[in-house]
């Protein structure tokens, strides 16, 4: 016998208004219902991870050479520094 023809035959008895699981069923809402699951977070892909990660370097960079940096080892030391910082964000984000 299907459950939809044992939930039609049934009385439906209501315990506090909550029906009662039929024999072999588990209770709605119990500890073995199945949960809900919540959709997934649209993720970036890894390449356009990569591809912020290198134009946050690049830009840094040359605003530290237009900005007057000492030399160019000075602005690529300003850059790496940049570039730490945004993936540790990237990261983070997830």
């Amino acid at each position: 016998m299907s459950r939809r023809k044992r939930r039609a035959g049934a009385t439906a008895a209501t315990e506090s208004g909550r029906e009662r699981a039929l024999p072999g069923e588990r209770a709605a809402g119990g500890a073995g219902a199945p949960r809900a699951r919540a959709a997934p977070a649209p993720s970036r892909g890894l390449a356009v991870d990569v591809a912020v990660v290198i134009a946050v370097f690049a830009v840094t960079v040359g605003i530290a050479e237009l900005a007057g940096a000492a030399n160019l080892g000075v602005a690529l030391g300003t850059g790496q520094v940049a570039f730490a910082i945004t993936l540790m964000v990237v990261l983070l984000r997830g």
